[in-house]
């Protein structure tokens, strides 16, 4: 299938014409501007904004961006040593126009998801939402059908004295009615905010944290699901601004407290028959569910450089932090980094990878995990069996061996992606370096750091910048 809005003459002729056609409706729905973002290797979703009347003319050669973007790190600045630190090489952003959803409909903003392209047209080959569309399109080539996900936990607070430092804003208890009623307003804003822009979602309350909220989103196609998580947060944020506070999506705001994560949902269907369902393995696992799940559990600790990129994500996942650091999986076991969740009524089986965090690139995550999944459905692996109970309290004797912890550090986990030749296969040479390049440069970053001052650096994310 060919790429919306490529350069190539009469594609980018009908994106035009498309983007024409539009208008009109845009218009009476009062739009008038448009924001298209990227997310780069770091995690941070990047944009360009531009008048509404121009929308034809960038559907069809885009606006122009630098790879240099990539190398933006956690805290915005850019390490020197990676290969994208290079001031030539621009490249064309090109809207799709599936994306378009209503950003700020006071304000008259729109938001589209975009796609990078080289300037003769052709696909820039670190492009991680081209690349979360292609494993989209082998898995169907495959007969596969996959749904995701997301989870987003978030905390609500504005900067203390202290440079860095978060003060939680909305009071009430872990899971409380009273932190709903306290925030009621402002809860009630984001959920108007979502139904305005057509962006489903599931369910919404306070979290464990202080003054920290959990947002689930409905399940779509990897593409639409990761579209959704970035424009998702992008109200969340704008939401809290009007609240004259600010939102964190850090996977750790404090020493003292848990954390967000970013958990995703995957649901896999082969010729329209549910995989993780419906079977004779443990947790009614078919046999090919079996598989994806073994591959997904092989290949944790190097996608784990994936789903939690940066320094501090390590110090999340620890026990006794509801992040499951453990490298194993369980039938409804929350503190397995793989749970499997039985079906119901409302809907079929499906996995939930736990260890996720905001931070991550939710098209680069979502186009490994169905390469990965797909690998192993067509090179099946046995599957251990699943874990239950705390594995941190699991007691060992001569004949059970204590649960594998999953890397302890970022290091640790981009020396596992370095060496995974499937990963690196699949995402072709250009990105699987630079995404590296990207680990190692928040390596470099963090490694004076004490913890107290690596937390203080990351505890607004995305990061804040005076």
């Amino acid at each position: 299938m060919a790429i919306p809005g490529s350069r190539n003459p009469s594609l980018a002729l009908h994106a035009e014409a498309r983007a024409r056609r539009l208008l009109p409706e845009l218009q009476q729905r009062g739009l008038r501007q448009l924001a298209i973002t990227f997310v780069n290797h770091g995690g941070l979703p990047l944009v360009k904004g531009i008048p509404l009347a121009r929308l034809p003319q960038v559907a069809a050669s885009g606006v122009g961006f630098s790879p240099v973007s990539d190398g933006f790190g956690a805290t915005g600045g850019i390490d020197g040593l990676q290969s994208l630190a290079r001031p030539d090489g621009d490249l064309r952003l090109i809207p799709d126009l599936d994306s378009l959803v209503l950003l700020d409909v006071e304000a008259g903003w729109g938001w589209l998801a975009g796609d990078r392209f080289e300037q003769d047209g052709s696909p820039y080959a670190a492009d991680q939402r081209s690349f979360c569309r292609l494993q989209s399109e082998a898995a169907a080539a495959a007969g596969l059908t996959v749904n995701a996900g997301f989870e987003i936990e978030w905390v609500v607070g504005s900067p203390t004295g202290v440079a860095g430092y978060l003060n939680p804003t909305i009071g009430g208890s872990p899971y409380g009615a009273d932190r709903l009623i306290e925030g009621l307003d402002y809860l009630s804003a984001i959920t108007a905010a979502l139904d305005a822009a057509g962006l489903p979602w599931l369910q919404i309350h306070p979290e464990y944290g202080a003054s920290q909220f959990e947002l689930s989103l409905a399940a779509a196609d990897p593409l639409q699901a990761a579209d959704q998580l970035v424009c998702t947060r992008l109200i969340i944020q704008r939401v809290s601004l009007r609240f004259g506070w600010r939102a964190s999506f850090s996977p750790m705001v404090s020493s003292e407290r848990v954390g967000n994560g970013g958990h995703v949902h995957l649901s896999l269907e082969q010729g329209g028959v549910p995989l993780f369902s419906g079977g004779d393995g443990p947790g009614g696992l078919t046999t090919p569910g079996q598989g994806a799940l073994a591959a997904l559990l092989e290949r944790l600790p190097a996608l784990l450089a994936i789903t939690c990129p940066l320094a501090i994500s390590y110090r999340r996942l620890v026990p006794g932090r509801w992040a499951a650091p453990f490298h194993v999986w369980g039938v409804e076991n929350r503190e397995a980094a793989l749970r499997l969740i039985p079906g119901s009524a409302e809907e079929s089986s499906h996995l939930e990878l736990k260890v996720v965090d905001a931070a991550a690139n939710p098209y680069l995550l979502l186009g490994a995990l169905m390469a990965v999944m797909a690998h192993g459905i067509d090179h099946p692996t046995p599957l251990p069996p699943p874990v239950a109970g705390d594995p941190a309290r699991q007691s060992v004797d001569q004949t059970t061996a204590a649960p594998a912890r999953l890397p302890r550090q970022l290091s640790e986990a981009v020396e596992h992606l370095r060496r995974d030749n499937l990963l690196a296969g699949v995402m072709g040479e250009t990105l699987h370096r630079t995404v590296i390049e990207s680990r190692e440069a928040e390596l470099r970053r963090s490694a004076t750091l004490s913890e107290a001052d690596l937390i203080a650096t990351t505890c607004w994310w995305p990061p804040i910048q005076a």
